[in-house]
């Protein structure tokens, strides 16, 4: 009996051992701890659901996992965010995460979308009529949902997105505030030249003539030596005397007085002044060639204008003044003034530009009447000299913010104007034809009395 005791307890006993048991739980043990908001996690082949759960625990986050989901994950985190390793996690398995409330739902690619506001994804295409597509579409990368993606077809200033309608209302009002339609500013210049006199060769005295108002025009000029060199700032009435009291002396004269349209943020350019040509060779691969280049120079005035929210007008202004000559052997050479400013005024003010010096060359020719003109003999009675002109350039600048809605109303009546024109042009055939038709029943009338 005892034996047979003995026999049941061992058999009993061995049942127990070849019984697998159940999974412990995870427990509070083997959450990992969270340090300065970050976690570290080293696990292999665990179950997605089990690591979720590790995380909901360690970050304290709610994670729903859609019954879709299952499979194993290996997973190497360092000093991570609790966000972030949700979502690098649940990527590598190839789910998607979507955030609602601030709960975190674990949710097959598919389903994605679906119990987002709005529903499931849309591909809509936006057109981008004003502002550069690419860098249109970075900006709205950063505003989509975990899922939505864009892309942009440049050549046609087109955006192609794929996110939920809810996410879509959000782009297209985004859209609304980044591609608005650019203010245009109309710029009207006068490019002003001074003859400078000799004690003038560094150009004239601007500051004092602004800051005090009271310079005098005489024989000596406007000229003081210890202050000459570039100058800006806002047209005064009393400038506007001494160029006036320039130009009846016969020491201003105007080169040109352009007027450009620019888009705010485009830049505005003009020159007066020559394009010399000169041949550049290239040799590739033992191959020659030659094409023709050209050198600017003269004066270049370059003005970039943008519009703030109070509409001042922001301008960058860069006025260039060179001299530019091409040697016998076709090596370009040039001299240059230039420089580069900003200025913040009003629509309608007038900004002042001086001090650009321009230095010549001319070749003066003195001699006896007729004697001085004789060939050959002319070189005995005449004399050629080299003589230095400097001279000063003068620019005003005065923008003007256009109205589009008024432009656009010229626009309509400029077509009305057009369509009036073109009805006119038809009146005279209309009444050479009836003129004609008079002259064929005149002939008839003039017949048929003849024959009476």
């Amino acid at each position: 009996m005892k034996k047979l005791s003995r026999a049941v307890i061992k058999i009993f006993l061995a049942l127990c051992l070849s019984v697998s048991l159940p999974a412990a739980s995870i427990g509070d043990s083997n959450v990992p701890e969270m340090q300065d908001g970050k976690i570290s996690l080293t696990l292999r082949d665990v179950s997605i659901a089990e690591v979720m759960e590790m995380l909901s625990r360690a970050g304290h986050v709610n994670i729903l996992l859609s019954d879709s989901v299952e499979g194993k994950v290996s997973v190497n985190l360092y000093d991570m965010g609790i966000d972030q390793a949700i979502r690098s996690i649940a990527t590598s398995a190839g789910y998607a995460v979507e955030r609602r409330n601030g709960n975190y739902f674990i949710v097959d690619r598919s389903d994605a979308g679906k119990s987002e506001p709005g529903g499931p994804t849309q591909v809509r295409t936006y057109k981008v009529q004003y502002s550069d597509a690419e860098v249109v579409a970075g900006i709205i990368k950063n505003h989509l949902s975990t899922y939505g993606q864009v892309a942009t077809m440049p050549e046609r200033r087109l955006l192609i997105v794929e996110d939920t309608p809810y996410f879509h209302g959000r782009i297209k009002s985004l859209l609304a505030k980044l591609d608005r339609e650019p203010k245009q500013i109309m710029i009207e210049a006068r490019i002003l030249e001074v003859g400078l006199k000799d004690s003038e060769s560094f150009g004239l005295d601007w500051a004092a003539i602004f800051e005090s108002g009271d310079a005098q025009i005489g024989t000596q000029g406007l000229s003081s030596p210890g202050s000459p060199g570039l100058f800006f700032d806002l047209i005064k009435p009393d400038v506007t005397l001494v160029l006036d009291a320039l130009r009846k002396r016969d020491r201003l004269r105007t080169l040109s007085t352009p007027k450009l349209l620019a888009l705010e943020g485009q830049e505005a350019e003009t020159i007066i002044g020559d394009r010399l040509g000169y041949n550049v060779t290239t040799t590739i691969d033992s191959v020659t060639t030659t094409s023709t280049e050209f050198l600017e120079s003269g004066v270049i005035l370059r003005v970039k204008p943008s519009v703030d929210e109070q509409n001042r007008i922001f301008l960058e202004i860069h006025p260039e003044v060179s001299t530019g000559s091409v040697s016998q052997d076709g090596v370009p050479n040039q001299s240059t003034t230039e420089v580069t400013t900003s200025m913040l005024v009003e629509s309608g003010q007038t900004v002042f530009i001086g001090g650009l010096i321009k230095r010549t060359s001319e070749q003066i020719r003195d001699g006896v009447p007729v004697l001085g003109d004789l060939p050959v003999l002319g070189a005995l009675f005449s004399n050629r000299s080299l003589s230095s002109v400097n001279t000063e350039l003068v620019v005003l600048i005065t923008p003007y913010i256009v109205d589009n809605d008024k432009v656009r109303l010229d626009g309509g009546k400029v077509e009305r104007v057009n369509q009036v024109a073109a009805e006119l042009e038809e009146q005279p055939r209309d009444i050479a034809e009836n003129l004609d038709k008079l002259d064929y029943f005149e002939d008839i009338l003039v017949t048929d009395v003849e024959d009476l």
